[in-house]
């Protein structure tokens, strides 16, 4: 598999199915300061949050995403970012669950 920064950081941000794949590559290049940013858009959320709902990725899954997002300098999740800390913060924010994921999704797409 050929790619780059970008397209790896996309296929983590979205449980591409080549996801652990682009993990390994992200950990084996170089940091780029000058790199574009990645956006985590609302739809990137909402695409993950269903997926969620689907049963293809826990609320482990979900948090462990977040806590990503927020830690990447080269992921821009301004859009998201209420959002993102709630999910990566489930002790403070209540524990994900499939009613609360829901009610964000329909916010979510409201706006």
């Amino acid at each position: 598999m050929s790619i780059d920064r970008t397209e790896a950081l996309l296929q983590i941000i979205t449980f591409d199915p080549n996801r652990d794949e682009a993990i390994g590559y992200l950990l084996s290049c170089p940091w780029e300061p000058e790199f574009e940013p990645v956006v985590a858009s609302v739809s990137v959320l909402v695409g993950v949050l269903k997926q969620y709902l689907a049963g293809r990725i826990s609320a482990d899954d979900l948090e462990e995403w977040a806590i990503f997002i927020e830690c990447r300098d080269d992921i821009e999740y301004s859009a998201i970012e209420d959002d993102v800390y709630a999910l990566s913060n489930p002790s403070l924010m209540g524990e994900i669950s499939k009613a609360k994921v829901t009610q964000m999704i329909d916010l979510l797409e409201e706006s």
